[in-house]
């Protein structure tokens, strides 16, 4: 809508300016006006986008943020959604320490996911030796949970997490090549006794 307008009107407002410093358009190229104040509309978006990007934007995002950060619920939220956009975005790399299975969402069924840290304590209801592990949703491996699991729980996997996110990924679809060592097995199930 804003490009329409600036097409139809941009070219009355050329020739009034050009009028003003008595310059007269040859009637060739009136019909190239419209265009000219597209052209025109477009450098000053990106002039007007970098000087906000630079110096106002950042201005006004920092006077923002203080004022969020004045009221007690809303700070709680926004410092835990900087947190997430600051981590999903680019500015704190995310490391996860190595791939693993778990016994969930039963007994005897067993589901990829990956280490993210030792809980060790840092919620108090738990007691020591729990980790903290994603476990991922195919295709988008960053809408899963995280699941807290008693650490000799987590049965590492003798791949890459590159490899089991190119697995997560693929629907299953993409098998990671067979190491070369040994895997660490899983548990056995106990069958009836003959």
């Amino acid at each position: 809508y804003f490009l329409a307008w600036v097409y139809t009107y941009s070219g009355g407002y050329i020739q009034t300016f050009l009028r003003l410093l008595n310059l007269e358009v040859p009637r060739t190229y009136q019909p190239l006006l419209p265009f000219v104040g597209l052209l025109l509309a477009g450098v000053l978006i990106y002039l007007v986008g970098t000087v906000a990007e630079n110096y106002l934007g950042r201005r006004l995002l920092h006077s923002l943020e203080r004022s969020l950060l004045l009221f007690p619920i809303v700070r709680d939220i926004y410092k835990a959604v900087q947190q997430i956009t600051h981590t999903l975005f680019g500015h704190q790399e995310v490391k996860f320490s190595r791939a693993a299975v778990i016994e969930y969402p039963r007994r005897g069924l067993y589901t990829l996911c990956f280490v993210v840290q030792p809980v060790d304590g840092r919620l108090p209801p738990l007691p020591e030796g729990y980790t903290a592990v994603l476990v991922p949703t195919s295709p988008v491996p960053a809408s899963g949970m995280v699941i807290l699991v008693p650490t000799e729980e987590v049965i590492p996997l003798e791949i890459s997490v590159e490899d089991a996110l190119k697995y997560v990924v693929s629907a299953g679809f993409l098998l990671p090549e067979k190491p070369s060592g040994s895997l660490t097995s899983l548990p056995q199930k106990a069958g009836p006794s003959a």
